[in-house]
C-alpha cells in the first residue's frame, strides 16, 4: 500500500480546492511528480493539483499542471453540454430517464470541474432499450457494446454514455438488487420525462455503487471526498432516521458508517485510528477502478476462520478456491455439490484464456501474506456480505 503520500497535504489540497480554507506552502518532503501521477491515478487532478498552481512550485511542473487544467475545463465543459443536449433529446422524444453519479454530484461541487468522471451516466426506464439505442444513434452516438446492465456509446472525440437499464447489478448482491427493483425515482418538476431520485436515495445508491467496486475490486479516494460533498450539500435537509432505515434494508450500515467516518475524520484533521489508515491507505493504493486482485481477498474475508491466507497469495486459491466461494458464480453448486471438481476445471479453464484472469493471478502472487491478511481484515471489518441472486 502506498504510504508515502503525505495524506495531510492530499487533504489541505482538497480543502483548499473545496473552498474551506487556504493552503499557503507545499509540505516538505513532497514530491509533486508522484503527487501528479497519484491524482490521475485517482482522477482528481483537477481538485488535487489546482491549488499547486498558486504555490512556490518549479516552472516545469507549473506549466504541465496548467495544461492538464486547461484539458480538464475542457472536458468538463463538453461533457456537460452533452449530458444537457441528450436530456433534451431524451425529454423532447418521451423516453423517460435519470442522470446518475458523476453528472449530478458535478453540480454539487463548488465547481463542476473539481469532480471528474471518465463517462456519462444515465438511467433510462425502457424495457427494450430500443428508443433510446435510435435516439442515441440519431445524436451521434456509436452502441459500442451492451454489458451487464448497460449499453455503452461513443462519440468522437472521446464522449462515453452509459445508459442503464438496471440501477444495480443482480450478479452483485440480492438485497440492494432487490431493493432498486421497486422504482423509487419520481418526475422532477417542471419536466416530462426527466427522473430523479430524493436526496437520501441518491446517498444509498451512492454508497452502493461504492460499495460493488470496494467489494469487487476495492476503489479510491474521491469517494471520500463525494461523501463530505453531498453531506455537507444536504446536511440540513437529509432525513436521517429514514436514511439510516434504507441503508439497514440493503446490508450498508456497517460500510457507510466506517466510510463516512473516514471522510469526515481525515477531511476535519482528526486523528486516524488504525482502522481508518488500513482503509485509507487501501484506497490509496486502488486508485479510480480498483485492482482485480482485491475481489479474491473480499471473498476470503467471508470464508471461515481456519483458511490460510497462503493459498490466495500463492494462487492455489484461484484454481481450487473452497465451495462457498465457487456457488457465488456457480449456483448449480448448490443443489449438486458433487459439481465442484468439474467447475473447477471450468474455472481453471478460463482463467488460464482470459487475459484480465491471467493478470489476476499473477499480481496475486506478488502480494506479501502480511499485506494480503491487513486486506482481509479490513474486508471483515467493514462488513459488507453480498450474496448473488439464484437466476
Amino acid at each position: 500500500m502506498n504510504n508515502t503520500i503525505n495524506i495531510d497535504f492530499l487533504r489541505d489540497l482538497i480543502l483548499s480546492s473545496l473552498e474551506k480554507e487556504e493552503i499557503k506552502s507545499v509540505y516538505e518532503g513532497v514530491n509533486i511528480e508522484d503527487l501528479c501521477r497519484l491524482a490521475s491515478l485517482h482522477q482528481m487532478e483537477y481538485i488535487l493539483l489546482e491549488p499547486l498552481t498558486k504555490l512556490d512550485i518549479d516552472e516545469k511542473y507549473k506549466k504541465l499542471i496548467k495544461a492538464r487544467l486547461a484539458t480538464d475545463t475542457f472536458i468538463d465543459l463538453g461533457q456537460r453540454q452533452q449530458v444537457k443536449n441528450i436530456s433534451n433529446n431524451l425529454e423532447n422524444y418521451g423516453v423517460d430517464y435519470m442522470l446518475m453519479k458523476g453528472s449530478v454530484l458535478k453540480e454539487i461541487y463548488p465547481k463542476s470541474v473539481l469532480r471528474q468522471m471518465g463517462d456519462i451516466d444515465l438511467m433510462i426506464y425502457d424495457q427494450t432499450m430500443n428508443r433510446s439505442r435510435e435516439l442515441f444513434k440519431f445524436m451521434g452516438y456509436e452502441l459500442i457494446d451492451s454489458v451487464k446492465i448497460h449499453d455503452v456509446y461513443r462519440k468522437e472525440p472521446h464522449w462515453i454514455v452509459e445508459a442503464h437499464w438496471a440501477l444495480f447489478d443482480k450478479n452483485v448482491d440480492k438485497k440492494i438488487y432487490d431493493y432498486y427493483q421497486v422504482k423509487r425515482a419520481t418526475l422532477k418538476e417542471g419536466t416530462k420525462a426527466c427522473y430523479q431520485l430524493s436526496i437520501e436515495d441518491f446517498y444509498v445508491y451512492m454508497i452502493a455503487h461504492m460499495a460493488k467496486h470496494f467489494y469487487e475490486n476495492g476503489c479510491g479516494i474521491r469517494n471520500l471526498v463525494d461523501i463530505y460533498v453531498y453531506l455537507e450539500h444536504f446536511k440540513n435537509k437529509l432525513d436521517y432516521e429514514k436514511l439510516e432505515t434504507e441503508l439497514e434494508v440493503c446490508g450498508l450500515s456497517s460500510f457507510e458508517f466506517q466510510s463516512r467516518r473516514l471522510a469526515y475524520d481525515w477531511l476535519e484533521k482528526k486523528e486516524l485510528d488504525s482502522l481508518e489508515k488500513s482503509l485509507f491507505y487501501f484506497m490509496l493504493d486502488c486508485g479510480v477502478y480498483g485492482k482485480g486482485e482485491n475481489g479474491f481477498f473480499s471473498q476470503f474475508a467471508k470464508q471461515e476462520e481456519n483458511q490460510d491466507i497462503a493459498k490466495v497469495v500463492k494462487g492455489k486459491w484461484f484454481f481450487f478456491p473452497p465451495i462457498s466461494y465457487m456457488k457465488e458464480f456457480y449456483p448449480k453448486l448448490n443443489k449438486h455439490p458433487e459439481l465442484l471438481p468439474y467447475y473447477w476445471l471450468v474455472r481453471g479453464a478460463k482463467g488460464l484464456t482470459h487475459k484480465e484472469s491471467r493478470k489476476r493471478r499473477i499480481e496475486l502472487t506478488r502480494v506479501d501474506t502480511t499485506k494480503a491478511k491487513t486486506i482481509v481484515d479490513l474486508y471483515k471489518n467493514m462488513g459488507l456480505d453480498f450474496t448473488r441472486t439464484d437466476e
